[in-house]
């Protein structure tokens, strides 16, 4: 297990029972004391945790960032969801990767459609799970990042087996020239596979991430055809992405 991913586990107990103590997370998670004390000591660095004698605290004070990638979505990602539910029909396949747009999505979904749901989210397969109109199939791979997506050979060949009607992106980088970047190269990849098996590929993108890039490419704006803001469509923010056949919601 990766440290992030260990760490994510860690965050994810603490900010479920409150406080634990470090031999449970060891035996827990099969690692040394040693090991955790050197995890708990790098989140309560990051403010992410209470480190306290033996154990953790989880933190009340926590960034709203953190709680947004626990979970929390943003008003931004909220009506970015909203948006993403008027291309809902009943009957669809999906495609869906992982984050707070996904998520908050989900919570939107309206009870009487019935949809087939693939995902490399751990956190928007359990979400979905409870869902009886929803079937729901985790793509299986491994485990990576905090926000427990799943990566690998394994996700990608799965992917190129399907052919969904609409695929749903999260984007936290979308350059005009560039287009839509990713920081973690696997995710880039399963990213580009779930572009690549559907008829349609909305992507959900908050505008603070507008203009950015990151090291590894997953499509040029030609590349997809729905493009879901925060923002209304004639706002100068998306001037650049203004005539280049997109639909943008």
């Amino acid at each position: 297990m990766l440290k992030e991913e260990r760490q994510s586990m860690i965050l994810e107990i603490i900010n479920l029972r409150n406080k634990i103590k470090s031999t449970e997370l060891s035996e827990h998670l099969g690692v040394s004391e040693d090991t955790v004390r050197r995890d708990l000591r790098e989140l309560a660095e990051g403010g992410f945790i209470k480190k306290v004698h033996g154990g953790a605290l989880a933190n009340p004070k926590t960034p709203e960032a953190v709680h947004r990638q626990n979970g929390t979505p943003s008003p931004e990602a909220t009506l970015i969801a909203q948006k993403a539910t008027t291309l809902l029909r009943d009957g669809m396949v999906l495609l869906m990767d992982g984050g707070p747009v996904t998520l908050s999505l989900i919570d939107q979904i309206p009870a009487e459609l019935e949809l087939t749901i693939f995902t490399n989210s751990i956190a928007a397969a359990e979400r979905l799970a409870t869902l009886p109109n929803i079937s729901t199939y985790l793509l299986g791979g491994k485990i990576t990042g905090r926000n427990r997506l799943t990566a690998g050979v394994e996700v990608v060949r799965a992917i190129e087996e399907l052919h969904a009607h609409l695929c749903l992106i999260n984007a936290s980088s979308l350059h005009e020239t560039i287009g839509l970047t990713s920081n973690n190269r696997d995710i880039a990849t399963v990213k580009r596979a779930m572009i690549a098996s559907s008829a349609h590929t909305a992507v959900c993108c908050p505008s603070e991430h507008l203009g950015q890039i990151q090291p590894f490419k997953v499509a040029k704006l030609n590349g997809f055809s729905i493009l879901i803001t925060d923002l209304l469509p004639e706002d100068s923010a998306l001037e650049g992405m203004n005539g280049q056949d997109l639909q943008i919601l």
